[in-house]
């Protein structure tokens, strides 16, 4: 899988391109493709203006769009129900007619009625059965609510997405999906040792006292599990890499994206067991580079969830302070009228950016439910946090969409946001669609996507200054303010600063895709 660092080839990072001294042959040739590349962006967004009634030619345009980076996307959610079914059968697994619920292999004689996952082919009634259950699809045939029917679906194939015999599938899926969509950068949600994590917590006890608790952790082995970790990280990487085919002649496209993870701790557990995966969360961020930074899961509407709810938002703080340079992305109000008491949606998202310190929330929906919820739009406009927007998931698990929802708030009050998948897999869905919705639902022209697109990558947890020298996405930073992506040439300043960050190197990338798109006249004549 392609890989971002600071000590990339020089050479391999510019392909296609050349380094020139003539700095007059520079401003010429800048100019022109400047020119060019204004009117061509111009083309593409009158073409889009024309179409935007046709869903059809509308999901071909967001499909083959570039789209920069998935940055909330849940690993084990993001896997469709039959490629599960496909691992169950090679993996020996059985099906329990009666559920249908998976039989690990080991369990697959403890009744006659089991039969083995391989036979699913062959019965086609189960085989639906078991996606509708893994799934929200068929959801009016569900008998219960898309919040329900969303949250109990990770159970059914668990035994598979928590084995570490499918993980590198697992990602593979999913990168290859993202690099057939034109996404270049991933951050996956997943656990990495969060039951011996928590099992340390159970052992410590709690102690309110954080910084005590804290070094009890540590005393107590904590670092040993971090090691573990960030091994496990590594040959997460290894098997990616060869499921992908990534150092053969022939490499999949999911070698071309680049992913890095997101350490999950469960917010529905006991105090001591949510702090040390916390502290462990924190460690394994600061020891491991593939590990950008940590986020809470599970449903913040479970009862635990909400209890605890300043509990955990005070862990956080304290932790920030203790690890200033770990990044935080949380999910906050995900939450709706109905689904919990009114006192539960006043808090949570300020709580998540004044307390915990988090730099980008996911979902958001309950942001007017907030005490002031204006002032503290403008103190996320103000900060830059960035809210992660899913629109499929806040529609199926809240019920909550089209002018319910707060994108237009969001974008009226200048709160960067982005489009995120959430659980593809679960929800049926993919990336594209995502940008569909936002475009018919919110009357987004192609210059507003393509600044969705942009802040995927501007707030990434990626390391390394911006290539853009505001948010405003108009001035490329000083060592490329003349340079233009995707041109034939790149100075050599633009060339040094390219390769001592990872953040701006993927963002010129996808510049010079934006270029390549907008060259293409299937989408300017048709």
């Amino acid at each position: 899988m392609a890989k971002l660092s600071a000590t990339a080839a020089f050479w391999g990072l510019l392909i296609g391109s050349s380094v020139v001294a003539s700095s007059e042959v520079m401003a010429q040739e800048v100019l022109q493709v400047q020119a060019s590349s204004r009117q061509a962006e111009t083309e593409v967004a009158e073409w889009f203006e024309a179409n935007r009634d046709r869903p059809t030619l509308l999901r071909a345009f967001v499909q083959r769009m570039p789209k920069g980076g998935d940055i909330h996307s849940h690993l084990s959610g993001a896997v469709y129900a039959e490629r599960y079914i496909q691992w169950a059968a090679a993996d020996g697994y059985c099906i329990d007619p009666a559920g249908p619920d998976l039989v690990e292999p080991s369990a697959c004689n403890q009744d006659s009625s089991y039969f083995p996952a391989a036979q699913l082919y062959g019965r086609p009634a189960t085989y639906d059965a078991l996606v509708n259950l893994w799934s929200t699809r068929n959801l009016p045939f569900a008998n219960q609510s898309g919040h329900d029917q969303f949250f109990e679906a990770f159970g059914g194939f668990d035994a598979i997405s928590s084995s570490l015999t499918r993980q590198d599938d697992m990602v593979a899926e999913v990168a290859n999906r993202a690099a057939s969509q034109h996404i270049s950068y991933l951050e996956l949600l997943m656990t990495v040792k969060g039951s011996e994590a928590r099992q340390l917590g159970r052992t410590v006890g709690w102690n309110s006292n954080f910084a005590q608790m804290r070094q009890r952790l540590l005393d107590e082995g904590l670092m040993d599990l971090v090691a573990q970790g960030s091994q496990d990280m590594a040959a997460l990487e290894r098997e990616v890499d060869k499921t992908l085919g990534c150092e053969t002649p022939r490499p999949q496209p999911g070698c071309e994206v680049t992913v890095r993870y997101l350490q999950q701790t469960t917010r529905t557990r006991l105090p001591e067991e949510v702090f040390a995966q916390f502290v462990y969360a924190f460690e394994l961020a600061k020891a491991d580079s593939r590990v950008v930074g940590i986020n809470l899961v599970a449903p913040e509407d479970n009862p635990v969830a909400l209890r605890d709810y300043s509990l955990h938002m005070e862990m956080l703080g304290f932790l920030k302070a203790q690890f200033p340079e770990v990044n935080i992305s949380l999910h906050a109000g995900e939450l709706t009228l109905g689904l919990v008491p009114p006192d539960d949606l006043r808090f949570h998202i300020r709580q998540a950016v004044e307390v915990a310190q988090a730099s980008r929330i996911g979902h958001g929906v309950a942001i007017l439910y907030e005490n002031e919820p204006f002032q503290l739009l403008e103190e996320m406009r103000r900060r830059g946090v960035l809210v992660e927007i899913c629109l499929t998931s806040n529609e199926v698990i809240l019920n909550v969409e089209g002018d319910e929802h707060p994108f237009l708030d969001y974008r009226a009050a200048g709160v960067p946001m982005t489009l995120a998948s959430d659980d593809e897999g679960i929800a049926r869905i993919d990336l594209s669609n995502e940008y569909g919705l936002a475009a018919q639902r919110y009357n987004l022209g192609y210059r507003d996507l393509k600044q969705l697109a942009r802040n995927s990558l501007e707030y990434s947890f990626l390391t390394g200054d911006s290539l853009w020298a505001s948010p405003e996405f108009n001035q490329l930073s000083l060592p490329c303010a003349d340079d233009v992506p995707g041109s034939a040439t790149t100075s050599a300043g633009c060339a040094g600063f390219l390769a001592g960050s990872d953040r701006a190197r993927t963002q010129w990338q996808l510049e010079a895709e934006f270029a390549e798109f907008e060259s293409l006249s299937s989408f300017r004549f048709r």
